[in-house]
């Protein structure tokens, strides 16, 4: 395993970024991490290196010690980054969130639906009507949502009903002690790379059984 800290460059700053990847040759499939608001602390790290584990390229930005302002120009330095870098093949790109990173995640995929084509946004704080219905006209891409149990968003139905009303496939996990991250894994198997299969239409909302 590959792993380091690095500094990206934006316009007007250097973004701090944590990368996973393994060692082997080859041009990996990449994901962007988008933790809570603590920055690149070691629980990041490891789940960064977990990713990795499974044949990705992971970058885990230190994105909370920018302002609100900044977030659209840093995340184009981070898929510029990704473009560049030669250990990743940037065809398609993956997303995961966690807490205000998940929320994160969403705009992202909206920003820049050419290039995201999978979504992952666990602990979401949801949106107003009008920003889910903007993000979800513009989401190119599947999106899977997770809550844990007992502690789901009170805008949890806006999310899902502009998702639905615009046709973006996707599914919803209500989880016990942390997320499915085998059917995480299976997500991004079934939509990067270029030897990903054609992912199946998800049907409106799928609970999926949470962990005891």
């Amino acid at each position: 395993m590959l792993d380091a800290r690095i500094e990206i460059e934006a316009e007007d700053a250097g973004l701090d970024a944590f990368i996973a990847c393994p060692d082997s040759a080859g041009r990996r499939p990449p994901l962007i991490l988008l933790g809570d608001r603590e920055g690149l602390t070691p629980a990041i790290e490891t789940r960064a290196r977990r990713l990795a584990a499974h044949g990705y390229f992971v970058m885990a930005p230190d994105w909370a010690r920018r302002g609100p302002e900044d977030r659209r120009e840093d995340a184009d330095a981070w898929l510029d980054h990704l473009a560049d870098a030669r250990e990743a093949d940037d065809t398609r790109v993956g997303l995961v969130g966690l807490g205000a990173g998940a929320n994160l995640a969403l705009r992202l995929a909206a920003w820049r639906a050419e290039r995201i084509a999978a979504v992952a946004a666990f602990g979401a704080r949801g949106f107003g009507p009008a920003t889910a219905r903007e993000i979800a006209q513009r989401i190119n891409g599947i999106v899977r949502l997770g809550w844990p149990l007992g502690a789901t968003s009170a805008r949890i139905g806006v999310l899902e009903s502009a998702l639905s009303a615009a046709g973006v496939d996707f599914d919803v996990e209500i989880w016990g002690a942390e997320p499915d991250w085998s059917g995480l894994i299976d997500l991004f198997g079934r939509t990067l790379g270029p030897c990903s299969r054609e992912p199946a239409h998800l049907t409106g909302v799928h609970l999926t059984p949470y962990n005891s």
